[in-house]
């Protein structure tokens, strides 16, 4: 009977993930190549593409970003290496990255939930569906799920973060030394992006000498936990130190202010949860179902677990955006698709913890069972009605399965417009290349365009290796001149 009760559970949550996913999955199949694409690759330091790959992390660590590790990935698996048209193969190889991504979060999710959850009646997967629900449904993140360079450098460093403390949890449970390797390599990538080098340091810091501090028992433990922290480090200095990112930073002319960016940064984080909680209604209805859930668990954590949660979400958000916002003097709320991603990840996760405990808390209070009860008819009343307003107000439209849905012609019609463009590129037998086209399909958020703009000339050397003044397609198609045309 429990087996058949498991089984019908999981064949739900299945279903539940293909109709959330699969709009996305649609999204990301109308994909095409974009901005830095055709500098990753371009082969402007040597035919051999792992030679290149060494070459191009080299030069971009000397004069464009520390970001080495990646670098080395990002150029040596990318689609663009084969040279030939992609057409749909650039969409599927989003789609791979985007499985994969969500495979990482999915797995380092239950590790999470089952290590906070642990003897509870609740089954981590339900815990794992509503978090995937939530960054799934709440926004859309077009520069990580439908572009590969954004992708690799954001999205797959994410949940590597995610897999390393999960490896953490698991390692201090198990003692078995592939996790400890695991972490190890897991958290490499992650620490040499200047992004997530304060966070894999932070939240390893909180899982081993906080969570598990009983497992400290003598010097050489201390030393085992400290040795991963210490690669960690070195991979940051690596990164944050490297030439580039001042060479970098001297092209945008600034000056920056540590005092502004950490007041830039709290406005941010405020503005941001005053969206959530104002227009996505469904996002409030899961943070509702989790502490209702945290009720139901019949679990009790101690009363501050809640205010730390609190305090890592926002220390990992400023430790995450703070080398953005202070190198670039950062005065607005506007924030790269892609940097939204990892500030609104962050903050979704830590607050459908936070809503847990506080159910969990609620738990600690001496509240009888009919107290629960009451609690979670009360909780499950104002689900409803939050959803009624929702559906009655047409906020359910900015869902995004859903809106995807919606815009679906105009996400077909722009990838057909946009890859057609770059087949009369590549089928062209002029050395300058002039596209002419009567106009643009309209913006949507679920489509990254090529990055080619009427205003620019496309005429970089076929030596550059990068270029802050524009984008690469004519060193990667070889074309001395090529620029776009809009007539009426």
């Amino acid at each position: 009977m429990s087996f058949m009760k498991n089984k019908k559970r999981e064949i739900l949550l299945t279903i539940a993930y293909i109709i959330i996913t699969i709009p996305m999955i649609f999204s990301m199949y109308n994909s095409v190549p974009a901005s830095d694409d055709f500098a990753f690759g371009s082969r402007t330091i040597s035919d051999n593409i792992f030679l290149d790959a060494i070459g191009y992390s080299a030069w971009n660590w000397l004069y464009h970003s520390g970001r080495w590790l990646t670098f080395f990935f990002q150029k040596l698996i990318n689609p663009l290496n084969t040279y030939t048209h992609l057409g749909r193969v650039y969409g599927i190889w989003m789609i791979c990255v985007f499985l994969i991504v969500m495979a990482l979060l999915m797995y380092s999710l239950t590790i999470i939930y089952a290590k906070i959850m642990s003897n509870s009646r609740i089954k981590t997967s339900i815990l794992v569906f509503f978090t995937i629900a939530i960054l799934f449904t709440t926004y859309y993140y077009v520069e990580a799920y439908n572009w590969y360079i954004g992708a690799t450098a954001y999205a797959i460093p994410f949940g590597l973060l995610m897999l390393t403390l999960a490896f953490s949890i698991r390692y201090e449970e198990t003692s078995e030394k592939k996790y400890y390797v695991g972490l190890i390599l897991s958290g490499l990538i992650p620490a040499t992006n200047e992004f997530l080098d304060v966070p894999i340091g932070l939240l390893y810091l909180y899982i081993v000498f906080y969570v598990y501090r009983k497992n400290i028992k003598d010097k050489k433990v201390i030393v085992n936990r400290i040795i991963p922290l210490i690669v960690y480090v070195l991979c940051g200095i690596s990164a944050v130190f490297a030439p580039g990112n001042f060479v970098r930073q001297d092209g945008y002319d600034v000056h920056p202010s540590a005092t502004l960016a950490i007041k830039q940064i709290i406005i941010d984080i405020i503005v941001r949860i005053k969206d959530i909680l104002l227009h996505h209604p469904l996002a409030l209805v899961i943070l509702m179902i989790f502490f209702v859930l945290g009720i139901k668990s019949e679990l009790t954590n101690k009363w501050y677990e809640a205010i730390i949660t609190i305090i890592l979400t926002v220390a990992t958000i400023f430790g995450t955006i703070f080398p953005y916002v202070y190198g670039r003097a950062m005065t607005t709320t506007y924030l790269d698709v892609r940097m939204q991603y990892l500030v609104d990840y962050v903050l979704l996760i830590g607050m459908c913890i936070f809503c847990l405990r506080l159910g969990m808390n609620a738990n600690g209070c001496g509240i009888n069972k009919v107290s629960k009860i009451i609690k979670i008819a009360v909780g499950s009343f104002a689900c409803f009605v939050i959803l009624v307003v929702a559906i009655h107000g047409d906020a359910y439209k900015k869902i995004v399965p859903i809106d995807i849905v919606r815009n679906r012609a105009l996400i077909r019609e722009s990838y057909y417009f946009w890859d057609d463009v770059i087949r009369e590129i590549e089928n062209s037998k002029e050395d300058e290349v002039v596209i002419v086209r009567k106009q643009e399909p309209e913006w949507t958020p679920y489509f990254l365009y090529m990055g080619i703009v009427e205003e620019d000339v496309y005429d970089e050397s076929f030596d550059t290796v990068y270029s802050s003044r524009v984008i690469l397609p004519n060193v990667y198609y070889k074309k001395n001149d090529l620029r776009i045309e809009y007539i009426n």
